[in-house]
């Protein structure tokens, strides 16, 4: 290689203004000769290409200066030939009215382009300038230009992606559409238990009453009214308490009602069986026995509810789908099975009031009571195969589900209301006149014979069976 700088060397090491090489330089040192001197060397190159610098020189890590001209590919009159725009010598010259841009500005060069304000940059290891813009997901935030961060259950991104802020929770309103119907229907269901109770009570002592069994035809009203006043709870704000009613009250009023129904069946089915074997006066049936009975059936439901309180407390949750996470529904903590496990207890006393209310399908006309609780367990049976199903399917929407559970609680009152009931106040309101005692000929062996003594002027009466106790000398009228 031509060599530039042998003054500089040979007077640093040989004499002043020697321009050849003396011992002292041999053998030469090369690794100080590479740094110091070759790396230092700078020339005009003697045939410089136009246009460009003619100086030669090596940068720190011995590399030559590059130099590149720049083409640019053209058509002009339907010919294609490079063009030369520009050059590249440490620094980039270009000419820019040489190239014809295919837009009206001149295109911006960058290896990527910058991210929206919902994206974050995507880096490729150990590539600082290009990048791919990835978006966040809409309940993610902006923590930094490179990452996302869910807001977390129940809460949305602002506006500007660099924070989050709390939704409102969704729950059944009173003045929603779907909370008029159920609490119509109940209040209509409350007014006519209310008047139910208020015509028995009028009507305390009558014969229809007595019959009927007034302590359990009461423990039956409240059960009904319990029913109908569930509508208010379920459509209530969820709370602590409210989760807590909602529990206790589902369940329990389901109970009240199927366990006063049970045990009318139960004792119509013992009196009567007991009749036709010929042996003693069943026993359990006075009206305390009764009581006790319903109330003892009524405390298992009880239990399954405190039991089902203290293996998962009462509270309140938010609930979102996968798909709308920008809707948040405020529930009950309990889950739907849990519900409807509670509420099998309730489904064997239905199963068991339907049996017997089959069973005594065929008592005797002044016990046709018990026609009237078959209407009402066939009735209600129907009402539940129809309404667990329904159940899970609405589960998606919070608003059918809770409105088809109301109206189901509501329709359950309903048939127990208008199935045993109605008939009773039908006869005490318009048809006083069958709400006395009548003679009737005995045809079992609760038969008594009156004081004549002879057998052509025996007058036998039917007895009935009034809260339990057997009435000799009258029976009730049809009910």
């Amino acid at each position: 290689m031509p060599w530039h700088r042998p003054s500089t060397i040979c007077t640093r090491h040989c004499a002043p203004m020697s321009l050849r090489f003396c011992p002292t330089m041999k053998p030469p040192n090369g690794r100080r000769l590479y740094r110091d001197y070759i790396l230092s060397v700078k020339f005009d190159a003697p045939f410089p290409p136009p246009d460009t610098s003619n100086t030669v020189r090596f940068d720190k890590f011995g590399d030559g200066i590059g130099r590149y001209n720049i083409f640019n590919f053209q058509n002009t009159d339907g010919h294609y030939h490079y063009e030369k725009v520009g050059y590249w010598a440490e620094e980039l010259t270009l000419n820019t009215s040489l190239i014809p841009w295919s837009r009206s500005s001149v295109p911006v060069s960058q290896c990527s382009d910058p991210c929206k304000k919902n994206e974050v940059k995507s880096m490729q290891p150990g590539d600082v300038c290009c990048w791919i813009c990835i978006p966040c997901q809409p309940h993610e935030y902006l923590l930094d230009e490179f990452t996302c961060r869910d807001c977390g259950l129940g809460y949305w991104p602002n506006e500007d992606l660099k924070d989050c802020f709390e939704l409102p929770q969704e729950y059944i309103r009173w003045s929603d559409a779907w909370a008029l119907g159920p609490v119509c229907l109940s209040c209509l269901g409350l007014i006519s238990t209310l008047f139910a109770f208020w015509v028995f009570i009028q009507n305390n002592n009558t014969p229809i009453v007595k019959a009927s069994g007034r302590e359990l035809c009461y423990i039956l009203l409240s059960g009904v009214l319990l029913c109908y006043a569930m509508t208010f709870v379920l459509i209530a704000k969820p709370s602590t308490s409210v989760c807590t009613l909602r529990r206790l009250g589902l369940g329990t009023s389901f109970a009240i009602c199927y366990s006063a129904l049970l045990t009318k069946t139960n004792r119509i089915a013992r009196i009567f069986n007991g009749a036709q074997d010929g042996v003693q006066r069943p026993r359990f049936i006075s009206p305390a026995s009764q009581v006790g009975i319903c109330l003892a059936l009524i405390s298992c439901q009880l239990l399954v509810v405190v039991v089902w309180l203290l293996l998962e407390p009462a509270g309140t949750r938010k609930d979102t789908a996968p798909d709308k996470r920008y809707v948040v529904t405020l529930k009950c903590n309990s889950r739907d099975g849990s519900m409807l496990l509670s509420l099998s207890y309730n489904v064997l006393l239905v199963l068991l009031c339907t049996l017997y209310a089959f069973k005594t399908r065929k008592c005797p006309e002044n016990f046709n009571e018990a026609k009237f609780i078959g209407f009402t367990m066939y009735t209600t049976c129907i009402i539940w195969l129809a309404f667990l199903p329904i159940f899970y399917v609405t589960s998606s929407d919070y608003r059918v589900q809770t409105t088809t559970l109301c109206v189901s609680v509501s329709l359950s009152g309903s048939v127990v209301l208008g199935c045993l009931f109605t008939p009773k106040l039908h006869i005490i309101m318009f048809q006083p006149q069958k709400n006395v005692t009548s003679h009737r000929s005995a045809t079992n062996r609760f038969s008594a014979t009156g004081a004549g003594g002879s057998h052509s002027s025996t007058v036998q009466y039917v007895p009935t069976v009034c809260n339990g106790r057997e009435v000799v000398d009258s029976t009730t009228s049809s009910l």
